[in-house]
């Protein structure tokens, strides 16, 4: 009995190793991927309290569409106060200017009748003084004007900072502040992702990366069920972490390279977050 039991387990084995050796090998490897974009923040340029937000998380937006307001109410007040000024400096400046030209002729005059001795040395030299302190104040006037302009287009620079735009089209993600905060420079509103620049992540371990080109089409398939093209136009560079640590030390690590693959959404069946999986043929590239 002994002899016929380990008989039928060497038979067992033998045929157990022939059919490892012969059996099917699969031609093909599933990545299972995440579907993602680069999210863009949008964020004031200036500090003051959110007056109006006027969109919430899941709305679509165009670019250059207004979706918040700061209280305007100083950047209001130093347009006004500048553009004032300004009406008022324009006037000193053609006053100035008036002054010139008046300094001028009576400079010509006095020249000539200084040359038939009709007038003083002193009464020309009093003539080429005012003509001299007419011209002076008027680069004064003139640079003044540059400075007063300089802080009118600064004010209403500022203006523009209350208004906050969207600076792509796409939907909006998140919000992360609400109407009536006091809200900082560079701080976080909402973020916008653009539905047209969604794709599917996914990490390759280095034993096939060699089989991925830039340009290769492979099947996506989504959680329902639907398979979309899906084009490789990243492949990582560097190996990312390992996915299989040799505790032993006998053998090396085995480590990832990320590929990225671009679906075409126009129905917008992807969402970010949404798992998709890959299919990699293993024919010889």
């Amino acid at each position: 009995m002994r002899k016929a039991a380990l008989l039928i387990l060497i038979l067992a084995a033998i045929i157990g190793g022939v059919y490892y050796a012969t059996r099917p090998q699969s031609k093909q490897i599933v990545l299972t991927g995440i579907v993602t974009t680069d999210e863009v923040i949008v964020s004031p340029e200036m500090r003051g309290r959110l007056q109006q937000l006027l969109v919430k998380e899941g709305d679509t937006v165009a670019s250059g569409q207004l979706l918040a307001v700061i209280q305007p109410a100083e950047q209001l007040a130093d347009v006004q106060f500048y553009a004032s000024s300004d009406q008022q400096h324009a006037a000193e400046v053609a006053q100035a200017q008036a002054d010139l030209e008046f300094a001028q002729l009576t400079l010509q005059r006095d020249e000539a009748l200084a040359k038939t001795k009709a007038i003083s040395e002193k009464e020309f030299d009093q003539a080429r003084t005012s003509f001299n302190a007419a011209t002076a104040r008027v680069e004064a006037m003139n640079k003044q004007n540059e400075a007063a302009n300089a802080q009118k287009d600064k004010a209403e620079v500022q203006l523009g900072y209350t208004k906050i735009t969207a600076p792509l089209s796409g939907i909006v993600d998140t919000r992360a502040a609400l109407q009536g905060e006091v809200v900082n420079i560079g701080q976080p509103i909402v973020t916008l992702i653009d539905q047209d620049d969604l794709w599917v992540r996914a990490d390759v371990e280095e034993t096939y990366i060699d089989r991925i080109r830039i340009g290769q089409t492979l099947p996506v398939k989504l959680p329902s069920g639907a398979v979309l093209d899906g084009t490789v136009f990243y492949r990582g560079v560097d190996a990312d972490f390992a996915t299989q640590r040799d505790v032993s030390r006998t053998k090396r690590d085995i480590r990832t390279f990320e590929i990225r693959l671009r679906c075409d959404n126009r129905d917008r069946r992807l969402a970010v977050g949404m798992t998709a999986y890959v299919t990699l043929p293993l024919e010889a590239p």
